[in-house]
């Protein structure tokens, strides 16, 4: 079959004030039509760079220095910015990792999928559009469409934005979608809907897809093909059943050895050592070797070539040189194949599982001092005079000193609302929240404790681009809750104090003058959760703090929670949509469903004994990084539209299940 994208030797470069910076080298690779190739790799690695210089969205400090890009046999590389607004919508689209920043905050979602209707076919009428617009929205998993065409952005859940800009971009049936981390903000049911859409689409359509993204169950759910990135390079590519059952490349090792699935009973998640080199002056040989335990005298010197070792499987690693030693690869089919347990598979994997290890605070041994204490906290959003939205509807649990507490359910499902009234930014509409027993939604009793509480209590915000200054230095975004609270930083000046707190979450110290909009999303992130942890704060709010995050980068920032829980007393209220990473840091877990509190456990509980139907649906959705049972796994469904009144009942010790009280849904079998 004739390829419909085919990239030879593509090299791109930005101009930065420390120079050069080679973000994609030397890349080639090919796209067949109805394929899905997946781009994995860590934040920074080049992934995003490479989709957008296809398409020719490069800012204006970068150039492709050298290569060729082609479509159907024809060579795009230097066509002109008019050439390409022709091929953009029709030949190919993309899916942008930030749906905030991809929309207009002014401007209706529905007018906007509707601009993008227009765009390449003026002559529909007004109520063509509008049928389009409703059937797009229908087609992405967006409920109540006629409804929600006249809310503006700021109205929907990160999830559903993110679906919104899905729509956007197959509004003209593109022959090559590009999905820049597509399912970052969504619930891992909606996630596997949507990725069955991206099936499906191409069956119907025979759309090719470049899919990115740092999840390694979606990619197995998704993906064809698999090429592995480093450092602006593709180190391993092949199907995805090669990658996975049978990887070469030491770096592809490390992030698979990263997933929660592959560390159940461990101390701590496997982190790859070290960081990814600057670019600006890449090294001599091997990129990875200085992060490569397996790295040879050679690696240091040379850059190894790629080696074959199928007809579609290749590797640049001097260890498939005959010259090289052999080494067993820690992962494989063998350590996917292993033992089942609860809803992962796992087996103990050889290497550095007890790097940094310290012992799993159970919850036999927390303090049971209660620190936050929310009691029929409700709050609703009124859209017009009439039309209101209860968010959140009688939810009531406690947080232990010293706990890790997991809130997930879907996107819509009230989630963010309670963190965000917890930290008094909305006002709930009825109901408390009480922090070491102040009603903190009182205004009397903050305000005489306002500094105490403003202090103690940090949040981390799923959108990192948004939350952060566009016009501050990653310094100065540190610095600037120190100042605002007159405290004197522990290490002498803000300015080092910004160096030990980046390097705590795994950024280089060169990334302390850089602005938010010079950063990937995953080092954006890893700033928002330095800026926190500044204020060494008793009670953390982390709302989805690593979903824009690669696996590696999750299982340090995972690590380094469990640290602030164990040796500094942290309480962390952990909001995700990665129920795999959920399990395996929680203490107890509550399940939001439509705004009530569904299901209350401790983890293991919850995730070995799920009572109410809706848990299940969520459990039944946990994507595995492995190609064959991903693709054959077959999703429960939730019958219930809605969850309306009932009792929340203890029916175990410690397990709490919301009873309707006529009729119901759950399962009582423990």
């Amino acid at each position: 079959m004739e390829n419909l994208l085919e990239v030879k030797h593509l090299s791109v470069s930005f101009d930065s004030p420390a120079g050069e910076v080679q973000a994609v080298r030397n890349v080639s690779f090919s796209l067949k039509r109805g394929e899905v190739l997946a781009i994995v790799g860590e934040s920074g690695c080049g992934k995003s760079v490479l989709c957008k210089s296809i398409m020719k969205l490069l800012p204006a400090s970068a150039r492709i220095k050298s290569g060729s890009i082609s479509i159907a046999g024809t060579d795009i590389t230097n066509y002109r910015e008019r050439d390409m607004q022709k091929l953009r919508g029709k030949v190919f689209s993309m899916i942008f990792q930030d749906p905030m920043t991809s929309l207009n905050p002014t401007i209706k979602v529905g007018q906007q999928i509707a601009e993008a209707v227009l765009v390449h076919d003026k002559k529909k009428t007004r109520e063509q559009v509008y049928q389009r617009v409703i059937e797009l929205m229908e087609l992405v998993g967006i409920e109540h469409p006629k409804e929600r065409y006249q809310l503006y952005p700021y109205n929907f859940s990160g999830g559903m934005r993110q679906r919104s800009v899905m729509a956007i971009a197959l509004a003209s049936n593109p022959d090559i979608l590009f999905a820049d981390e597509p399912t970052t903000a969504l619930d891992v049911t909606i996630q596997a809907q949507i990725l069955d859409l991206l099936r499906e689409v191409q069956q119907k359509l025979g759309t090719a897809a470049i899919l990115v993204s740092h999840d390694l169950g979606v990619v197995a759910r998704a993906a064809d093909r698999v090429a592995v990135m480093y450092a602006g390079k593709i180190v391993e590519i092949g199907t995805a059943e090669e990658v996975y059952y049978d990887p070469r490349h030491p770096y592809t090792w490390g992030l698979m050895r990263s997933l929660p699935a592959l560390s159940k009973g461990k101390n701590s998640l496997y982190t790859i050592p070290g960081m990814p080199p600057t670019l600006v002056d890449p090294p001599k040989g091997d990129a990875y070797a200085c992060r490569n335990e397996y790295a040879l005298g050679i690696d240091y010197e040379e850059m190894p070539p790629m080696f074959q070792i199928t007809d579609t499987h290749y590797a640049a690693t001097w260890l498939l040189d005959e010259r090289a030693p052999k080494i067993i690869a820690p992962v494989g089919r063998k350590s996917l194949g292993g033992r089942k347990t609860g809803s992962l598979t796992t087996e103990k994997a050889s290497g550095n599982e007890e790097q940094n290890a310290f012992p799993r605070q159970k919850e036999n041994i927390l303090s049971r001092e209660v620190l936050i204490d929310v009691r029929n906290l409700t709050h609703q959003f009124h859209l017009t005079k009439k039309a209101v939205i209860r968010a959140v509807d009688g939810v009531s649990f406690q947080i232990y000193k010293g706990e890790i507490f997991g809130l997930v359910g879907e996107s819509g499902s009230g989630k963010s609302t309670v963190a965000r009234c917890l930290m008094n930014i909305y006002q709930p509409s009825a109901g408390e929240v009480l922090y070491r027993g102040i009603p903190i939604c009182e205004k009397k009793a903050f305000r005489a404790n306002r500094n105490m509480l403003q202090m103690r209590r940090q949040m981390i915000f799923q959108d990192s681009a948004s939350s952060l200054n566009q016009r501050m230095k990653a310094a100065d975004i540190i610095a600037e809750p120190m100042k605002i609270h007159h405290m004197t930083p522990p290490r002498g000046s803000c300015r080092a104090e910004a160096k030990f707190q980046m390097k705590y979450v795994g950024l280089d110290e060169s990334f302390l003058d850089r602005y938010p909009p010079e950063l990937s999303g995953g080092q954006r992130q890893r700033l928002s959760i330095a800026r926190a942890l500044a204020m060494e704060p008793e009670f953390l709010v982390a709302d989805e703090p690593v979903a824009s995050l690669d696996v590696s980068i999750q299982a340090q920032v995972i690590n380094l929670f469990k640290h602030l829980q164990q040796e500094h007393g942290f309480t962390f209220l952990f909001i995700a949509h990665d129920l795999a990473m959920v399990e395996y840091l929680c203490d107890r877990v509550g399940v939001m469903y439509h705004g009530r509190l569904v299901e209350l456990a401790p983890a293991e509980e919850l995730f070995s004994n799920p009572l109410h139907s809706y848990t299940k649906t969520l459990l039944s959705a946990i994507p595995v990084p492995d190609p064959v049972r991903e693709r054959a796994r077959k999703l429960q469904v939730y019958e219930e539209d809605e969850v309306g009144a009932g009792e929340f009942v203890e029916v175990l010790p410690g397990h709490f299940v919301l009873r309707p009280y006529k009729g119901g849904s759950t399962d009582e079998k423990a």
